[in-house]
């Protein structure tokens, strides 16, 4: 099991131990049975946003069918998992866009809308900043030598790979579309090249901020705050859910259009409702 499993399975087999009964999912050790058929083993790379929480879907569903694995590669991005699954070293992707046509004209691909996850602005814990205000966000990508309101350096984290984030972020406002288009003509930025490297890249950087997403600081533990945005409720996926938090991503399961029978019945497990539970408290809001 490589190093990703090994921490979700750390940090949350109490969280485990706690909810497995209440969901139906076969997690007590009562129900692990020794088995002596070969491992069925499913890969899954991917989006960090999507891994880390398909990770926590992976230790129920072995606890709940022994003999099966679950695999979770290092997270890769969307094209990087998409790119896994296409050339066979993985079995499913997590991805926050769909096979582009030049992807689905290489493979046979199939995309399965499964969550939704809030878009944030995260800090370190340790900083101190709980919310901003759109013009103290627009200002903190505008200033060549940013500062919070508390006085400390800021340090914006960019993730112009992905334009999806940077959509999102210009919607926010057209002087935070400004202040984005000026950070991301300044040299020296940090600019990431996928989730996981820029929720790395705000977690060990004094000062960092930068678009992230809920699922991935709480599936992953991340020590990471959510930043709330002035005029706007918290970023829940209770407030994503009700249309009152505006940004947010697709989490999509990408496989191949016919995949083999522990790849569907991985994909089954995540859609049923004792898996929709545990996404939910894991910063999904669950695709309807």
């Amino acid at each position: 099991m490589n190093t990703l499993s090994h921490k979700i399975q750390r940090r949350h087999i109490t969280f485990f131990a706690a909810i497995g009964a209440s969901l139906g999912l076969g997690l007590g050790p009562g129900r692990v049975r020794a088995t002596t058929a070969a491992p069925t083993v499913v890969r899954i790379a991917g989006t960090a946003s999507g891994t880390s929480g398909l990770a926590l879907l992976g230790q129920a569903y072995m606890r709940a069918h022994p003999g099966a694995q679950v695999e979770v590669l290092a997270a890769s991005g969307n094209a990087g998992g998409i790119r896994a699954v296409m050339e066979g070293r993985a079995d499913l992707a997590a991805s926050h866009r769909p096979p582009s046509l030049a992807e689905r004209a290489r493979a046979a691909l199939d995309a399965l809308p499964y969550s939704r996850t809030p878009f944030v602005l995260a800090v370190h814990r340790e900083l101190g900043i709980e919310r901003l205000t759109v013009a103290e966000l627009a200002r903190l990508y505008h200033d060549e030598v940013p500062a919070f309101s508390n006085g400390r350096r800021a340090r914006p984290v960019l993730h112009l790979a992905d334009p999806l984030d940077t959509a999102l972020l210009r919607s926010m406002s057209p002087s935070v579309a400004n202040g984005l288009e000026q950070a991301a003509a300044r040299c020296g930025m940090l600019d990431a090249n996928t989730d996981a490297q820029a929720a790395d890249f705000i977690e060990r950087t004094p000062g960092a901020f930068g678009p992230t997403t809920l699922a991935l600081i709480e599936s992953d533990m991340r020590p990471l705050k959510a930043l709330a945005i002035e005029g706007f409720p918290s970023p829940t996926p209770e407030h994503v859910t009700s249309g009152r938090y505006p940004w947010s991503k697709p989490v999509l399961l990408v496989h191949a259009a016919q995949p083999a029978p522990a790849v569907q019945q991985f994909v089954d497990f995540a859609c049923s409702k004792g898996a929709r539970q545990l996404l939910a408290m894991a910063g999904h809001c669950i695709h309807s």
